[in-house]
């Protein structure tokens, strides 16, 4: 009797222990998506841009040599770098919420070193029935949920704001219909403009991170929501603090969407937007910068978008120069000095208005899409003044074709 206990106790120890290493061991799903993407486009003038012109910010301002304008040069490409590729991961319950994750990534590159694989969202999220936690990289809050339906890539950029940045973010459920959200973000790959050009120090040296707080309501068919947005950079010895707001709304009803959204922008060059900041002090006997300025900037565009199988739909965008807070110090170099997208210190021109209008048509199947886009853009420039307004200005125009297919998986 003792005998044969002593034989299946070893047995019944590895069933025992078996079981529970199985019941601990994590159950994590992964799920991969993407999609591949050709785009064909014709501009009727250079432009500023990224991503090889992926992204289509503006038409440069004219600039003469010989008594022609060197800007005035049409150009065409095709290209595929907007091709994506993510995994979506879910995992067991964590302290009590579900946890989840994301790897996202695309060959669109940093700068001009495109076609080189690059990371666009990584992040875990835990979910609660009225909280959630991100910690990771992935859309800036100003970016929301709300954004115009584009055939091209740029999601209404430079009149939407357009960031992916390290982020903690917290979203509370206030009640079925409201939220709250905030967050702590530092800068990654869009980053602000400085003496040093663009780059991410500024805010690491300025140690706070760029604070964002807001609130959405979501029903059945419409969101709105508003957010502000404090950011403090350090380009020298000295710092500034610049203040940003936005408000959005959107209506869904079966095959119609219309959305809309206004934001303004104290110094908002890390989300791809128009303005920035200048020099207000110089020290009276060097270069030597005491003080900054913030160049104000407002963004407004709306967008409807008809149908499903066959979708058309149209984008307005307008952003307008505020001018600066305070005034802009010329300094021993006789010039204004302006760190920030659409101004040029050779020739002391800076951007003052840009309006588009953007109409799309597309086909769209379930692993397929693809589509036409026309884009007339509109961009008044003029020489600066000391308080960031412009004289002498003058218009010019660029007319953009772009033509996309997309293949999803």
């Amino acid at each position: 009797m003792f005998t044969i206990k002593l034989k299946k106790i070893p047995a019944i120890l590895v069933f025992l222990i078996t079981t529970m290493l199985y019941a601990e061991e994590p159950v994590t799903k992964f799920k991969l998506y993407g999609f591949i993407s050709n785009e064909f486009f014709y501009n009727s003038r250079q432009n500023v841009e990224s991503i090889d012109g992926v992204f289509n910010y503006f038409p440069k301002p004219i600039e003469l040599s010989n008594g022609m304008d060197k800007n005035a040069v049409p150009q065409a490409e095709m290209i595929s770098i907007n091709t994506r590729v993510g995994i979506d991961i879910t995992g067991n319950l964590l302290f009590g919420a579900k946890s989840s994750g994301k790897i996202e990534a695309d060959f669109a590159g940093f700068s001009t070193s495109y076609y080189v694989f690059r990371i666009r969202q990584a992040y875990m999220k835990l979910n609660w029935d009225k909280s959630e936690l991100l910690i990771g990289q992935t859309w800036h809050p100003m970016f929301t949920d709300v954004i115009p339906t584009t055939l091209s890539a740029n999601a209404g950029a430079p009149f939407n704001p357009f960031n992916r940045s390290p982020q903690i973010r917290l979203i509370q459920k206030i009640n079925s219909t409201l939220a709250l959200t905030a967050a702590a973000i530092y800068e990654m790959q869009y980053v602000s403009q400085g003496p040093l050009g663009a780059s991410n120090t500024y805010l690491k040296n300025a140690i706070i991170p760029d604070l964002f707080v807001g609130f959405e309501s979501k029903t059945a068919h419409w969101t709105n929501g508003i957010g502000a947005d404090l950011k403090t950079i350090k380009p020298d010895l000295n710092s500034i603090t610049s203040f940003s707001a936005t408000a959005f709304s959107q209506y869904v009803n079966s095959n119609f969407e219309l959305k809309a959204k206004a934001t303004f922008g104290e110094n908002l060059t890390d989300q791809g937007m128009l303005g920035g900041y200048g020099v207000s002090k110089f020290a009276t006997d060097s270069s030597t910068v005491l003080k900054y300025t913030n160049l104000n900037n407002l963004n407004v565009w709306i967008n409807a978008v008809y149908g499903t199988k066959i979708q058309v739909g149209a984008i307005v965008g307008l952003s307008h120069n505020l001018d600066s807070n305070e005034g802009l110090d010329l300094g021993k170099s006789k010039k204004i000095t302006v760190y920030g997208n659409g101004f040029y210190c050779t020739t002391q021109e800076i951007l003052n208005r840009l309006v588009r209008f953007s109409p799309q048509i597309s086909y769209n199947l379930p692993n397929l899409k693809f589509g036409i886009e026309y884009d007339l853009t509109k961009a008044q420039y003029g020489k600066i003044q000391k308080n960031a307004s412009i004289s002498n200005p003058y218009i010019v125009d660029n007319n953009r074709i772009v033509a996309s297919i997309y293949y999803y998986f």
